[in-house]
């Protein structure tokens, strides 16, 4: 049985990493969108488009992101137009993967315990069991997957992904290939247009 200066020591050491997770995603959307702001950024991004294949897997990084998907997408369009279409796709694809697997393991080992925590009682646990439920089980990842493979940022369809049962290694196949096939529809509609 732990004492009470224990007891107080892990209260305090879990009170820490709640704050401290949530303090860790709260810095990161505020610098994102700093960054996101600055000319030197766009640069960068539009940069990258320089080096091929390989730029393509960084844009590829940022594509993932909602606060840098716009800058990549613009990226993306313009190195279409030098780098044959399917090989780009999965370059990209292969790199939003990677993207993706950074936000999942941020989510799936520390942000969704850390939430439970914080939200605690009765009221977050049933939020939770409803995407494990008969009902809404089956619906969870097939909604994260359809939000990967959609133009839409892909944060939300991750976390749908991180709280549902999917293993690293079927999250990371399933992510290249959404995000593949969803960059190749990008690339084609906008050949139509550009």
């Amino acid at each position: 049985m732990l004492s009470k200066e224990e007891h107080r020591q892990q209260k305090s050491a879990r009170e820490y990493w709640v704050y401290h997770n949530l303090t860790t995603f709260a810095a990161g959307v505020i610098f994102a969108f700093s960054l996101f702001q600055t000319e030197f950024f766009g640069k960068f991004i539009a940069g990258l488009g320089d080096y091929g294949y390989i730029g393509a897997f960084f844009i590829g990084i940022f594509f993932a992101s909602s606060f840098t998907f716009i800058p990549a997408t613009a990226a993306l369009i313009l190195l279409s137009g030098n780098l044959n279409f399917m090989y780009l796709a999965i370059a990209t694809g292969f790199g939003a993967a990677i993207g993706d697997y950074f936000i999942f393991r941020f989510i799936r080992d520390g942000l969704i315990d850390d939430l439970k925590r914080l939200f605690g009682g009765a009221r977050s646990k049933n939020i939770f069991k409803m995407f494990h439920s008969k009902r809404f089980g089956f619906l969870t990842p097939v909604l994260g997957a359809f939000i990967i493979a959609s133009p839409l940022p892909d944060e939300l369809g991750v976390g749908l992904l991180g709280i549902s049962q999917i293993s690293s290694d079927k999250f990371l196949i399933l992510s290249f290939i959404l995000n593949t096939i969803g960059i190749a529809i990008l690339l084609g509609v906008a050949s139509l247009y550009f």
